[in-house]
């Protein structure tokens, strides 16, 4: 008996062995340094064409969760998971209550405390949209209010200094000596390199557009900071100065100035959160949200930066667009789920750049090019080859 267990055991390397060496003998293209070395140059040629079109025809960018997630805020998921142990925990009801006494921010102080210690226990295995949709019935009018301390808690501190800021700069009282410049901001390197790629330069067409997927916008403001003249658009109605770069926040907006200032937010805009404002959002191809992105995919070459691009209706408005404009063409950096610097040349790792090849013609197929990375610090990289001189 341990003979046969011994040379069945022997019989199943010897199959693992053949097929590893037929996969890499059938695909040798996808071996892990021929792969490597091709999806490096294929980067560098999207680079370049991207820096055509940044120079001489205008680019528009479009930034999801990612972005928000380099400054510390949470994603999508955990942001659904967060609020429903808001929505579901009786303790965190319990603690409002008996945190009445306190001011708001206080109370808030405390509460986000309380809320960290809660989400690290809560799972959730519900489709998110279906989860997002219990919450908004649940909290009602409270939603707005119970996404912004969720959302801006990793920067809260900010907030609060630029609350107390603005407070100091309405007094008349104060001594002339008394500092009057603002809290900076918070930044990370990712959105350093998109307000560097969003600076208006001469003679250059440059950024055009910004459409964010994003509830926060702490982008619009760091550009705001860094004197870059842009305008938060939230519906047909705005109005666009001449000159002005706009932010389109197609899927609506919780400003943290207005947060920070009393620690109460509203939505703005074509807020989008829930399960039935996505079918909406399918359902209603005139929607100002929708009518703007498809302008600007036909108009426009496009960089998407922070989105996986696996939202229905982002994928649909990007096919619909290319099949009427087949010659604009759309970039998007995504992450690799494993880096290829840690590949073995083995039958697993030519497996996976095989169906990371599927995966970018299938991209290809919608007029997206797709540029892999294995790392999130490669984009800010990426982001500043698209504006720099010397890139190509």
């Amino acid at each position: 008996m341990a003979r046969v267990k011994k040379v069945t055991s022997r019989s199943k390397r010897q199959v693992a062995r053949s097929i590893s060496t037929s996969l890499q003998a059938l695909f040798p293209d996808f071996r892990s340094a021929r792969f490597r070395a091709s999806a490096l140059q294929k980067r560098d040629a999207y680079i370049r064409e991207m820096r055509e079109a940044y120079l001489h025809r205008g680019l528009v960018l479009y930034v999801g969760a990612g972005v928000s997630l380099s400054l510390g805020l949470p994603g999508w998921s955990e942001l659904i998971r967060a609020l429903s142990v808001t929505m579901m925990s009786r303790r965190v009801e319990s603690a409002i209550d008996m945190l009445q006494k306190l001011d708001d921010e206080q109370k808030w102080e405390r509460l986000s405390e309380l809320q960290i210690q809660v989400r690290k226990k809560a799972e959730s295995d519900k489709p998110i949209l279906m989860m997002a949709r219990a919450v908004k019935d649940e909290l009602g009018d409270r939603l707005p209010t119970a996404i912004a301390r969720t959302l801006y808690q990793p920067v809260w501190r900010i907030l609060r200094s630029m609350r107390r800021d603005e407070q100091l700069g309405h007094r008349k009282d104060l001594p002339s000596s008394m500092p009057q410049g603002r809290p900076m901001l918070p930044t990370s390197d990712l959105l350093d390199a998109i307000v560097a790629l969003a600076r208006a330069e001469r003679d250059v067409q440059g950024v055009q557009a910004i459409v964010n997927y994003n509830f926060d916008d702490l982008l619009d403001e760091k550009l705001r900071e860094q004197h870059v003249r842009c305008r938060t658009i939230l519906s047909g109605k705005d109005v666009l100065p001449q000159g002005t770069l706009p932010c389109y926040h197609v899927h609506g907006l919780i400003a943290s100035r207005e947060f920070a200032r009393k620690w109460v937010a509203r939505a703005h805009g074509n807020f989008v959160f829930s399960e039935d404002e996505y079918h909406a959002e399918y359902s209603d191809p005139y929607k100002w949200s929708n009518m703007t992105q498809m302008s600007l995919l036909g108009r426009y070459t496009g960089l998407f930066v922070g989105l996986s691009l696996e939202d229905p209706n982002i994928r649909r408005l990007i096919d619909v667009t290319h099949r009427q404009y087949p010659e604009n063409l759309n970039y998007a950096i995504l992450p690799r789920k494993r880096s290829l610097g840690q590949e073995r040349d083995d039958s697993n790792s030519v497996m996976r750049n095989l169906f990371e090849e599927v995966e970018t013609n299938s991209f290809e197929k919608i007029g997206v090019r797709v540029i892999w990375v294995d790392l999130y610090r490669e984009i800010p990289e990426l982001l500043r080859g698209v504006c720099s001189a010397d890139s190509g």
